[in-house]
């Protein structure tokens, strides 16, 4: 069966990287929405607190239920429904989200500051506050999204001030014990300074992707995931001509071995484009190539070995689709087994 791996050692490394321009471990929260950016939730739950992580950031309740006892602190960025656990802390993208909530629920509110995605606009901000109290709601949090970290100009830099300026709002409206954060990843490492007194998110970096202007001087990251397929069959009694697969777009041309291997496009490895196989320009980490178009649960390789590396690093495949690693890793499939290398 096809499976994924997760190297230990290289989440370790992004981690540490990031543990660097933050002031204590117990500020950093990582960001394990969408099966952990394809990842595996658990899994990467399970490493993150190995490493001494106790805070996580999730997109839906469902997925704070599974990691529940990894963390003491769970953000969750867009609920479906409400549990009342002492971990979980819902978060507040309008004003109608707070009559959503019961009394004595943990919420964070989110402020607008200058993304204009979600969140709460600075001119509703004493309106939000006031009503937060009236409702007997826990305000645990506040916080706001970077539009611009990964870019060259002042963006960053405004939306900064902007968010600062309102903290001083929250804290002169006697909310006490709130925990502030800004920073994406890449805000992360823009800052000049270690970040102190400020929850960050990390969540790319950890796994080993940032993106961004090449004059920002990122950090050189490792990737952590890596994409196996099994071989299911191979083609017997090769001859030169033989056209292969649906269209018949690839021939083989003296290749030794052709093998099928169990990784198709339900498992959310896309369809190469036409001329990508024909001019054999994506390569496995192997220098092995596609031949013929993918399959809806295999692909052909020149190859006869029992398991091949698929992919090492989203990257390439990022540009050969004109994307970014993000869609090509959140893609893979869950029923992909990940094990941790």
């Amino acid at each position: 069966m096809s499976y994924i791996t997760i190297s230990r050692d290289n989440y370790f490394y992004n981690l540490n990287l990031v543990r660097e321009k933050v002031e204590s471990i117990d500020n950093i929260a990582v960001v394990l929405k969408d099966n952990a950016y394809g990842h595996g939730l658990e899994t990467i739950a399970q490493l993150a607190k190995e490493f001494g992580i106790d805070r996580a950031v999730v997109r839906r309740t469902a997925e704070a239920k599974i990691i529940s006892k990894y963390f003491k602190y769970i953000l969750i960025l867009a609920p479906e429904f409400i549990e009342n656990q002492n971990n979980f802390y819902y978060t507040i993208n309008s004003l109608d989200d707070i009559y959503k909530y019961p009394k004595n629920i943990n919420i964070e509110l989110k402020v607008d500051s200058g993304m204009h995605r979600l969140g709460i606009s600075p001119m509703q901000l004493y309106f939000a506050l006031n009503l937060i109290k009236s409702r007997g709601l826990r305000l645990r949090g506040f916080f706001t999204h970077f539009r611009e970290a990964d870019e060259l100009g002042s963006s960053l830099f405004v939306q900064r001030e902007h968010f600062n300026l309102m903290i001083k709002d929250v804290v002169n409206s006697c909310f006490n014990d709130i925990n502030f954060h800004s920073n994406n990843s890449a805000g992360i490492f823009r800052s000049g300074k270690k970040i102190k007194n400020e929850m960050v998110r990390v969540g790319i970096a950890s796994y080993g992707y940032i993106l961004g202007n090449s004059a920002l001087k990122f950090p050189e990251l490792k990737p952590v995931l890596s994409l196996w397929g099994e071989k299911v069959g191979e083609l017997k009694y090769l001859k030169d001509g033989f056209r292969i697969g649906y269209g018949g777009i690839s021939t083989v041309s003296g290749e030794k071995y052709i093998s099928i291997y169990d990784i198709g496009y339900s498992d959310g490895f896309r369809r190469l484009p036409e001329n990508i196989i024909k001019n054999k320009l994506f390569r496995t980490p192997d220098n092995n190539y596609v031949l013929g178009k993918i399959s809806m649960d295999s692909m052909a390789i020149n190859s006869n070995r029992d398991e091949v590396e698929i992919f090492r690093s989203a990257s390439e495949l990022a540009k050969i689709f004109g994307t970014t690693e993000y869609e090509i890793l959140v893609n893979l499939s869950d029923k992909i087994k990940r094990i941790i290398i």
